[in-house]
């Protein structure tokens, strides 16, 4: 009996030779995803303040001023206008306001930056679509993303889960009414995609779509999304987002979310997770959305001037979570993406 042979001593292997797969970089690309400009959401802060304003620590990202002229955010839509050139098809708006109460009344103000934003992109730039961050912690003293309550014998405020969601459906009832087609509720509540759904739907929004935030961590990667928003929090999350270690939550609350209503699913932070963006795509027949955070976007901006390379360095990050079964990616590289993706062809 003739002996087994390696693959080198084999020669050919024809059933796992991969040099002549590699070799043109056309059939490189045969094997890889392609991210398209259309896949990509450019998260963006907006505020009632007349300049346009670097957050400092995140740069280059801005806080967007409403401007002191007839037309609103005349710097935002000349910037979206540029992108949108370039391939840009969707944003999403987050508010920076001052005016900060328990009860996050600013999120659904008829003056709110979310709201006058949101009007002034979808009157100038009609073609763009515009979501907005459903949530309460850009708004409230406390920074928590609902209301709080106290429980006999607890050390410290929890939150009203009930009263929180109906405060967060008449938040996207009015983003709804300003223009939004997808409304993104980040707050972790239980049940608020029902309930966000329900409003909608009996008010004649059944068209705008809900993004879910379904796996939420409680991670450590948000603090400079924190400074872009003013946020006031202190203290932590961890009661209603979820162990940064666990896939049992997540499942849970993609079972809940997809029976609730979603229109997409959301895994966040990202690039830690792409065993939970994997699962996702495998269980759900939804799209599954990641957002690159605040945290992920400085450490790859910083390993990116120390490798000096910052299209390798967004090109294998971005596509590996495309690899990993996501189809939507909100990132604020988005202006250096629609730059390089082209040349990726």
């Amino acid at each position: 009996m003739e002996p087994s042979r390696s693959f080198s001593e084999a020669g050919s292997g024809r059933a796992t030779g991969l040099h002549a797969s590699l070799h043109s970089s056309v059939s490189r690309e045969w094997t890889e995803p392609h991210l398209h400009a259309s896949q990509l959401v450019y998260p963006l802060f907006v505020t009632l303040e007349a300049e346009d304003k670097p957050i400092a620590g995140f740069s280059p990202n801005m806080q967007w001023g409403v401007g002191d002229g007839a037309e609103p955010y005349p710097g935002l839509i000349k910037h979206l206008r540029e992108l949108g050139e370039k391939g840009l098809r969707s944003v999403m708006l987050f508010g920076v306001v001052k005016d900060k109460d328990p009860e996050g009344s600013m999120a659904a103000a008829d003056d709110t930056p979310v709201i006058v934003a949101t009007k002034a992109i979808r009157a100038a730039l009609p073609e763009m679509l515009v979501m907005c961050d459903v949530c309460m912690c850009e708004y409230t003293s406390h920074g928590h993303c609902g209301v709080l309550r106290e429980v006999a014998g607890d050390h410290e405020d929890v939150i009203d889960n009930e009263r929180t969601i109906d405060i967060l459906a008449d938040v996207a009832l009015a983003y709804a009414q300003a223009g939004a087609e997808y409304v993104c509720p980040s707050d972790m509540m239980d049940g608020r995609i029902h309930t966000i759904r329900e409003k909608l739907d009996q008010n004649g929004f059944r068209h705008v779509g809900v993004m879910a935030y379904t796996s939420k961590k409680a991670s450590t990667m948000y603090s400079p999304f924190r400074a872009a928003v003013d946020s006031t929090f202190t203290g932590h999350r961890k009661r209603y987002q979820q162990p940064v270690g666990s896939i049992l939550h997540a499942r849970q609350a993609l079972a809940r979310d997809e029976s609730e209503g979603a229109s997409v699913v959301l895994v966040k932070p990202a690039l830690f997770y792409g065993d939970i963006i994997k699962e996702y795509a495998q269980r759900s027949v939804l799209p599954i959305a990641c957002y690159i955070v605040s945290g992920e976007y400085v450490m790859l901006q910083d390993y990116a001037k120390r490798a000096g390379d910052l299209e390798s360095v967004l090109k294998e990050s971005h596509v590996g979570l495309l690899r990993a079964g996501a189809s939507i990616l909100i990132t604020y590289f988005t202006p250096e993406l629609l730059d390089m993706i082209p040349k990726w062809r």
